[in-house]
């Protein structure tokens, strides 16, 4: 009674302050109603890990290297290449006469004949050709591997960010929330009170309201827009059916016990788990085994074939003279009458054969200028890796101080906000025995800033997680937590 009294005999912007006072002491206590699902950052992680677009796109390209690398594997099969050929032949001719050919084609006297040729080749020696290659497909594979966890650990980056602007963007509304509906209600009041003369309040006491009411809808509308962009951000992240997505709000105090290791410890794990620099190791090896086959182009290669072929027509050639010599000098008798088959028919034929053989391309111009072009490539790639090196401290410095700095703001917010709580828990004491001339700017005053210190601290806990988030990609880690780095005080350089 003695508490509803007092209220009663303030001004409605006394009363206003009050409660959204009283409300910002007991939402400590408030059970607040538990949505029915709520999303938590694990599991979001897990959703985006298992993206459907993002993980066909990965695997297809691993797909490939591995093609690639069975190819390679396969290099000493065996080969067979075939051969079949149908065309028109003439009938009844002899073969060795070629005007008797030509008449027997010109007067369509044709038949089919069909020819059929098989090649089996295997390498024998190839100087390092197959050997290299086959390396050079294994290292693709790798390659393909580095390529996948780098894309990976990009998205989950995202997906991290994504999740900690939702959580920021739930805080906010909390805070919005709290004491958004109480000033319109006592606004309202206010107003109605002016419009029947009832006011006991003074017209600035109404504008700063007024100002502060539309400032509270300028922040609800800037935070609508996170909220909404950060919840199509993350669904698209996490490949989701584009509903809404609770997540619990962003908790500063779990923020401010992520320690944040020290920056040689970052540096020498970048070493060994950076993406890029694995791939470009990769991409110096590869350049130096391209090298190598320039140069074994210049020697030949050894390999075994067989040949098979067999050749068959309906045509037959005509009938050839025989030529009876009575005396192995001496001139043909009966030549007019004496006619037999032909002793081989070109139309019908099988062969088979075996050998070894040798290939040998003798461009020697071509081939120097790839093996100088194979040389330039590698010169080029191992200066890419050495100023990769160079500039990797200075990159892993300049995320690690921004993580540093995010938390040293961090802690300056924090007690920030907790000055700005005690002034407004003392006001919220306080105001039970104010007066009602009481200037309002001394009522406000400790309201505002407590409101603008919370969201300073919950913007500061935001950008030290998307810091860490950014640092740990810059790794090569997918979470600072999982590095194992000692954790440094808020004072070390």
């Amino acid at each position: 009674m003695t508490q509803s009294f007092a209220i009663s005999r303030r001004s409605p912007m006394q009363a206003a302050f009050f409660l959204i006072a009283v409300a910002c002491l007991c939402s400590s206590s408030a059970v607040a109603e538990e949505p029915a699902q709520i999303l938590e950052l694990e599991e979001a992680l897990e959703q985006a890990r298992t993206n459907g677009p993002l993980r066909a796109e990965l695997e297809a390209g691993e797909d490939f290297a591995r093609a690639r690398q069975s190819r390679a594997d396969r290099a000493r099969w065996p080969t067979l290449r075939t051969e079949s050929l149908l065309a028109p032949v003439p009938a009844n001719a002899d073969p060795t006469r070629i005007d008797e050919n030509i008449d027997e084609i010109t007067s369509f006297n044709l038949g089919p004949y069909f020819r059929h040729t098989a090649r089996v080749v295997v390498p024998l020696y190839t100087f390092g050709r197959i050997s290299t290659a086959q390396e050079l497909a294994e290292l693709g594979v790798s390659d393909a591997e580095w390529e996948s966890r780098d894309a990976m650990q990009e998205h989950l980056t995202r997906t991290r960010q994504a999740y900690y602007g939702r959580q920021l963007a739930r805080a906010f509304s909390d805070v919005l929330d709290e004491g958004g509906e109480i000033v319109k209600d006592t606004l309202h009041e206010m107003e109605e009170d002016r419009a029947f003369g009832e006011a006991d309040f003074s017209t600035d006491d109404l504008r700063r309201l007024q100002v502060f009411d539309a400032e509270l809808d300028t922040m609800l509308l800037d935070n609508q827009r996170l909220s909404d962009l950060t919840e199509a951000a993350l669904n698209f992240l996490i490949d989701g059916d584009g509903g809404a997505l609770e997540v619990p709000p962003l908790d500063p105090e779990e923020a401010s016990d992520a320690t944040l290791g020290d920056l040689a410890t970052y540096q020498e794990m970048a070493r060994t788990h950076r993406p890029e620099l694995r791939r470009l190791e990769h991409g110096v090896r590869a350049r130096e085994l391209e090298e190598r086959l320039a140069r074994r182009e210049f020697f030949p290669n050894f390999f075994f074939a067989a040949n098979l072929g067999f050749g068959w027509s309906t045509e037959e050639p005509a009938l050839q003279r025989v030529c009876r010599r009575p005396e192995p000098d001496g001139p043909c008798i009966d030549d007019d009458t004496l006619f037999t088959h032909p002793y081989s028919n070109p139309f019908d034929t099988f062969t088979i054969g075996v050998a070894v053989g040798m290939q040998w391309n003798f461009d020697f111009g071509q081939r120097r200028g790839r093996l100088q072009e194979a040389r330039a490539n590698t010169a080029q790639i191992e200066a890419q890796r050495e100023r990769a090196l160079g500039g990797l401290e200075l990159e892993i410095e300049e995320a690690w101080r921004e993580a540093y700095d995010a938390r040293q703001r961090m802690e300056i917010e924090e007690r920030r906000f907790n000055i700005a709580r005690r002034w407004r828990n003392q006001y919220g004491l306080q105001a039970e025995f104010a007066r009602a001339d009481q200037d309002m700017r001394d009522l406000i005053d400790p309201l505002s800033e407590f409101y603008d210190a919370r969201v300073g601290y919950l913007e500061s806990a935001y950008q030290y997680l998307v810091a860490r988030a950014e640092l740990a990609r810059k790794v090569g880690v997918e979470s600072l937590s999982e590095a194992g780095a000692n954790g440094i005080t808020a004072n070390s350089p």
